[in-house]
């Protein structure tokens, strides 16, 4: 089985022409999936800005032709979901049998967003029971027609969605903490592994919780930083700055060096029972990135356009 493998648009700092050139450019190399990650506010350079997720998504799925077209992963505690399932019943509509909905609880900036934007601060077991929520009044809202939902955090009575989702849209769930790996074991068509060194742990996690492998698709989240020989990736990684190494070392957990080394990287996770391996790029400019990798890596892992 070839690797798989998905680009996570970068939306810090940029802008929409970028953004969507590059989910242009990845599309057209053969990409699986085009990804939008989910960030209410720029923490590190507030001025430099961060597009929205639903926006760009929207946006996206005027261009990407081919691909899955995604949300890895989307906040629910931000979101209202019955206004959540209208919008991506419209975005559906716009890539039929394409659209994957990546959720998760909060993330790594939860508690800054909340105190920044006003949103209350749930305790973690509430982030989970939210989570929890938004994909079952997603799928009732999708799959009802008129449709009826009451839970703990929102309520929708009467409802109908319009343009309707023609088959059911996939459901992954990122989680680490065995209370989310729970819930995705029980309730959700995909896992996000936010972390790639622990993979083979959350799967195993999973495994011990019921679920079997082949009945879930696995992604995993990996910093990606490439270079045309290991120098450059090594000054790639430098342009990258602290913010790359936020979730791990990236030469030794994540995608790294010249095109040898990371084709290996991201066989060595499939090997590890991943399906699809997302890749957020740092370091250089993405057309440039997207041109490197479609170029020198893929080739190598038997991905074509």
């Amino acid at each position: 089985m070839k690797s798989e493998l998905g680009l996570i648009l970068p939306l810090h700092g940029a802008v929409f022409a970028e953004a969507l050139a590059g989910a242009r450019a990845a599309d057209e190399a053969g990409v699986a999936a085009v990804w939008v990650p989910d960030t209410l506010m720029n923490q590190g350079r507030p001025s430099a800005g961060v597009l929205s997720c639903e926006a760009v998504l929207a946006a996206a799925a005027a261009v990407v032709q081919r691909a899955r077209l995604g949300t890895l992963v989307l906040s629910t505690p931000f979101r209202h979901p019955p206004l959540l399932a209208k919008q991506l019943a419209s975005i559906e509509s716009l890539v039929p049998g394409r659209l994957v909905v990546g959720l998760g609880a909060g993330g790594l900036t939860y508690q800054t967003t909340c105190r920044q934007l006003g949103y209350p601060l749930l305790p973690p077991l509430d982030r989970v029971a939210h989570v929890e929520e938004t994909v079952a009044c997603l799928r009732a809202l999708w799959g009802d027609d008129p449709a009826e939902f009451e839970g703990r955090f929102f309520g929708a009575h009467q409802v109908r969605i319009y343009p309707r989702p023609e088959r059911p849209i996939p459901i992954v769930l990122a989680a680490r903490r065995r209370r989310m790996l729970a819930l995705a074991a029980r309730i959700a068509d995909g896992w996000n592994c936010p972390l790639p060194h622990e993979l083979t742990q959350g799967l195993e996690v999973l495994e011990k919780l019921g679920r079997a492998r082949d009945t879930l698709d696995v992604s995993v989240y990996a910093i990606g930083v490439l270079g045309e020989n290991e120098a450059d990736a090594k000054r790639a990684l430098e342009r990258a700055g602290p913010s790359a190494q936020l979730f791990g070392d990236v030469e030794s957990h994540h995608v790294f060096g010249a095109p040898e080394r990371a084709a290996d990287c991201i066989a060595r996770l499939h090997q590890q029972g991943a399906t699809h391996v997302a890749l957020d790029p740092r370091g250089r400019p993405l057309d440039e990135w997207v041109d490197l990798l479609a170029r020198e890596v893929m080739p190598r892992l038997g991905v074509t356009g």
